[in-house]
């Protein structure tokens, strides 16, 4: 397989892994992290960061799914990237599946990219914080 492969394996799982979804009349962003670990993570990271800031909207309200994920050094990293990049078309960021050694990556994150993430443990608590 070829690099140019791998990119646009990564480009189409990530279209499928970002999705629209409406809670009480206002649309989230949800981007689907579940179950990623190694180098895949953080190209996920980088590739959902494109789609999001391609859509042209401004004050998104985004859910980030980590549950079953394992963060590197290097995903933290995509993360504080990409929380710096977003922060300027980003309302509020409700982030699941922040448990254990995550609470510290979610830290450094927050610190990092001032992007304010909050941890939730069910999606409809999640989502009715976002709304609100």
């Amino acid at each position: 397989m070829t690099e140019n492969e791998i990119d646009q394996d990564i480009l189409e799982e990530a279209s499928k892994r970002q999705s629209w979804i409406t809670h009480k009349g206002k649309e989230i962003l949800y981007d689907d992290y579940r179950n990623l670990q190694g180098s895949k993570f953080p190209a996920m990271v980088n590739e959902i960061l494109k789609l999001t800031l391609e859509s042209g909207k401004k004050d998104i309200l985004s859910l980030v799914d980590v549950r079953g994920s394992y963060a590197t050094k290097e995903t933290v990293e995509a993360f504080n990237i990409a929380g710096k990049a977003a922060k300027p078309v980003s309302k509020k960021t409700a982030v699941l599946g922040i448990t254990g050694v995550k609470k510290i990556f979610l830290n450094v994150v927050n610190k990092f990219s001032k992007i304010g993430a909050k941890p939730f443990n069910s999606i409809e608590e999640a989502k009715e914080w976002l709304v609100e």
